[in-house]
């Protein structure tokens, strides 16, 4: 019985700590989510001619890379200041904060194949649902667009990156909620 008791008293302080915990490693701020270090913030932009499909390229050479980044964030390195969402598709994210949720998932999950990659490998085609760029030190943007199990991101380089979070093991998914 004393374990019982000793037991139900630190459960709730077991939970409380563990609420601290994962509100610091992502905190919503008045000016945007906090990602770890990343700040993302809603930066409208109004409508131009968008890429119809997810697998094009933002215009910029391919890269050659000893090694492709694990992680969008690994891809994005130290210089990155902030990701800006300037339009999102309100059908499949019903505002801001999904968005950037979304964006924080992919930020530190691993795609298929355990890399990003420098090109498309996948056959279907994906227009983007989120639209946003990241800003590095020294005022450079890097374009960075998303859809449901997707992505494509430039680096401070100006390398392009390609990512699908989808795959045979449903456990490793990065999609929509």
């Amino acid at each position: 019985m004393r374990q019982d008791t000793i037991g139900s008293m630190c459960r709730p302080l077991v939970l409380r700590c563990l609420a601290l915990a994962i509100g610091l490693a992502v905190v919503r701020s008045p000016t945007g989510l906090l990602a770890g270090d990343l700040v993302i913030l809603g930066d409208p932009r109004p409508d131009r001619a968008e890429p119809s499909d997810l697998g094009r390229r933002f215009g910029t050479a391919p890269c050659a890379s000893a090694e492709p980044p694990r992680t969008v964030r690994e891809a994005l390195g130290p210089d990155v200041d902030r990701i800006l969402v300037h339009r999102f598709d309100a059908r499949r994210w019903p505002d801001l904060d999904a968005a950037q949720t979304y964006i924080t998932r992919v930020l530190t999950a691993v795609p298929e194949g355990g890399r990003l990659s420098p090109g498309v490998y996948w056959a279907e085609g994906r227009p983007p649902e989120i639209l946003a760029s990241v800003q590095f030190s020294g005022r450079r943007r890097g374009a960075f667009h998303l859809a449901n199990g997707y992505a494509h991101v430039q680096d401070g380089a100006g390398c392009e990156w390609w990512a699908r979070y989808l795959g045979p093991d449903r456990a490793k998914w990065v999609v929509w909620p």
